[in-house]
């Protein structure tokens, strides 16, 4: 066999065989949970001044054997009703978590946003504020982290129903 081709069947066969492929498959049986979603109103006069803040918990459950430092999130929120999807806006979070084999822990945060930034859903968001109608709130992105070392990222999608089921 020529030394080329040596050379090229064992680069190919090192990442299968490196634990590498061990960090992705555990990354990849991480479960999310859109835990809470809690918004808050803040109405102002002009309406353009007003707010709304969501207060979302995210559970991160780890049922492997390999523990994740997570670093960041980035994704997009939306309102899911009457068959139509809002989109809220996007979340990028810097915030790191330390996720142990085995283990569960939940990552909270406020997103924040301004009328002119929702007022296309505005609508939907004040039927849903108001318990009109039911809906789904969806979080959707990507988590990075390391796995001792190396990079992982692991998508998410993850929902919440609220009101009666959609």
């Amino acid at each position: 066999m020529r030394p080329g081709w040596v050379a090229l069947s064992l680069l190919i066969a090192v990442p299968a065989c490196s634990p590498v492929r061990k960090y992705q498959e555990a990354a990849q049986s991480l479960r999310f949970t859109l835990d809470r979603v809690e918004p808050d109103l803040e109405l102002a006069f002009p309406l353009d001044r007003s707010r709304i803040t969501f207060n979302v918990t995210i559970g991160v459950e780890n049922p492997s054997s390999v523990s994740f430092h997570l670093r960041g999130f980035e994704g997009a929120f939306r309102l899911e009703m009457d068959g139509e999807l809002q989109p809220l806006g996007q979340v990028k979070l810097l915030r790191a978590l330390d996720l142990p084999a085995g283990g569960k822990e939940q990552l909270a945060v406020a997103l924040s946003f301004a009328y002119k930034d929702l007022a296309q859903a505005w609508p939907a968001l004040q039927a849903a504020l108001g318990g009109e109608r039911p809906g789904v709130w969806a979080l959707e992105g990507n988590l990075s982290g390391d796995v001792h070392g190396f990079p992982v990222q692991v998508p998410i999608r993850t929902r919440r129903s609220f009101g009666a089921e959609p």
